[in-house]
């Protein structure tokens, strides 16, 4: 499942991208910071910037001392 700013960076065209952040606009509950985190993401969209979904990794635990 993608959320709004995932489908605004891989939208294919101006229009779509437009049409995404209007349909974020309509979001009753979203922050202040996330909808300013949508135009973000349409302005890099607009400017040509690419985007390339990146698998985030979880850091890994360390080994418990034994006693």
């Amino acid at each position: 499942m993608e959320g709004l700013r995932q489908k605004i960076l891989l939208a294919t065209s101006e229009e779509e991208v437009k049409k995404l952040v209007a349909e974020g606009k309509t979001y009753e509950f979203a922050s202040v910071k996330t909808r300013n985190s949508w135009a973000s993401a349409a302005r890099r969209k607009s400017a040509g910037e690419k985007y390339v979904p990146t698998k985030t990794e979880k850091p890994k635990k360390k080994a418990r001392r034994s006693r």
